[in-house]
């Protein structure tokens, strides 16, 4: 079991009892309940997770002021997508038990003896998922501050990625429809971690047109960048090293012609590239891998979660889904988990299969693209993502 002592609400004592123009001076000194913090992040690893929930006043009071605490429904839930710009869900009520409802201010203190939550069967939890508990206080012995008698327990169960792609001898091959030769908004996502760093180490996309690499001529060799008829490059390669995972995307709006490079989830580079590009990726999308005439343009390390969209998605979807997204996402073309669980073999063509339900698989392939082509199972080792 893990323990974590909260302390929840949503302003400071100053701010509980700081003056504006219609407050009197009762008003000031009038004794009200309240929390201080309005976000409580969870971080669920074990099967059960114990949370002390602890409620305050703005002033002692001579009587013991009892608090009731309890969760609230999905009108808080949604309140809070709404203001977060996130699409939590409801954590389900048989995950959850309040041990006790009830706590006490004694008199002459402040703080409230701790409400325990508890959170268990994390085990039946999806993993990546964000969950809201909305926590609510109530008292009949003293005034509330309006409005911060919620806490918001945010619940994430960590993703552990234990299976990816190498890269550097295999590569994959993705044939997109003729619809994708006027493709627009887009984004393109990857876990990726180099063994060592390529001139031309190229991640996804296809050559000439639109690929996220990293290195050029007069260029570092680790430098993110994109390429082709837009370009936008990491300012500082430092904060991008061989042996260790990341999380690289790349948005670009057609509406707005705002075009963003990622670094987990961070924005590291952006530019207004003019509004309306399109971007043929029909036939020729390959990931870890760029085009026949120089075929040592290669990934050299490993992969996973790679994605391909045809919308410019946001800076919070991709910051709260870098490791898990749903499949049937709105505007998500192809998704190749390269796990080890999405591997067929189809008359001697090996397929990493791809998760939407557009079913633009992509074939594992060693040698050139269009010329000695051999098919192959994709190495798959062991890994420990976590992000």
């Amino acid at each position: 079991m893990i323990r974590k002592s909260l302390y929840i609400a949503a302003l400071a004592m100053v701010a509980a009892v700081a003056p504006s123009c219609n407050d009197s001076q009762g008003d000031l000194l009038t004794p009200k309940l309240y929390l201080e913090n309005d976000v409580i992040n969870v971080s669920a690893e074990s099967d059960t997770y114990e949370c002390d929930i602890i409620s305050r006043i703005s002033t002692p009071v001579g009587n013991a002021v009892k608090v009731t605490y309890s969760a609230g429904g999905q009108d808080l839930v949604d309140k809070y997508n709404d203001r977060y710009g996130t699409t939590a869900e409801m954590f389900p009520a048989e995950n959850y038990e309040f041990l006790n409802k009830e706590s006490v201010v004694e008199a002459g203190q402040i703080y409230a003896e701790a409400c325990k939550l508890q959170l268990k069967n994390m085990d039946q939890v999806q993993e990546g998922a964000t969950f809201i508990l909305p926590v609510t206080i109530s008292t009949g012995d003293v005034d509330m501050i309006p409005d911060k008698n919620v806490a918001y327990v945010v619940i994430k169960k960590p993703v552990r990625i234990l299976k990816a792609m190498q890269f550097g001898t295999y590569w994959l091959d993705v044939r997109l429809p003729v619809s994708f030769k006027t493709t627009t908004s887009v984004t393109y996502e990857a876990l990726v971690l180099a063994t060592n760093w390529r001139m031309l180490g190229t991640i996804m996309g296809n050559e000439g047109i639109l690929i996220m690499r990293t290195g050029d001529l007069n260029h570092p060799s680790n430098e993110l960048q994109m390429a082709g008829n837009l370009a936008l490059q990491m300012p500082n390669c430092d904060i991008w090293e061989t042996g260790k995972w990341y999380h690289v995307a790349f948005t670009y709006d057609a509406s707005t012609g705002q075009a963003n490079l990622y670094l987990n989830g961070e924005v590291i580079a952006n530019k207004d590239a003019g509004s309306g590009l399109t971007f043929d990726l029909n036939n020729s999308f390959c990931i870890g891998y760029a085009y026949d005439y120089d075929p040592n343009r290669k990934w050299v390390g490993y992969m996973s979660e790679v994605r391909l969209w045809t919308v410019a998605r946001t800076a919070n979807q991709i910051k709260e889904n870098m490791m898990l997204v749903d499949p049937a996402s709105e505007g998500l073309a192809g998704y190749w988990k390269l796990n080890g669980t999405d591997i067929e073999e189809r008359d001697g063509t090996w397929y990493i299969l791809d998760q939407t339900a557009n079913h633009n698989d992509a074939t594992s392939n060693r040698g050139r693209r269009n010329s000695g082509v051999i098919y192959g199972n994709p190495p798959m080792v062991d890994v420990d993502v976590r992000m």
